[in-house]
């Protein structure tokens, strides 16, 4: 069995880097746990097989048939007046999609409950305080009156 990409140390990847491109130079296997991908499964650790997708130039041709298939835009004929108050619509509501949130991460996220916590627990802190004042101070008032 051949050695598995995932075994090689540093210095073996410098001195045989000449087989290791000819193993990853057309992958049809990658692996699951690692993600290296290799030409052969026995250089993997868990192998799984690629999905074959088309070349670039099938993916040109078809885009290129397809442009030739369809009519200029001055051919086509014009919508009605139902369906272009309902793209009128439709662009409204685009437009107003168009304002987008901040997207928050997971960190982020964790990092907003942390500092919340730690502001709940100081207000819980301070209003402790406050309560002891305040014991204090009707303990001066009474001491004062008597």
């Amino acid at each position: 069995m051949a050695k598995s990409l995932c075994k090689y140390r540093r210095v073996e990847i410098a001195d045989q880097f000449a087989t290791i491109s000819k193993i990853v130079s057309e992958p049809k296997f990658v692996c699951s746990s690692c993600a290296r991908s290799a030409s052969n499964k026995d250089y993997l650790c868990k192998p799984s097989a690629l999905a074959r997708t088309r070349t670039l130039a099938a993916i040109s041709t078809a885009t290129s048939e397809a442009t030739q298939k369809m009519p200029p835009v001055s051919e086509l004929p014009m919508p009605s007046s139902v369906a272009q108050t309902q793209l009128a619509a439709i662009a409204v509501v685009e437009q107003e999609e168009a304002v987008v949130l901040p997207t928050v991460t997971k960190k982020q996220v964790k990092q907003l409950k942390m500092l919340a916590k730690k502001k709940n627990k100081r207000l819980k802190k301070a209003a402790k305080a406050v309560q002891r004042y305040d014991k204090a101070l009707q303990k001066a008032k009474k001491a004062l009156q008597l």
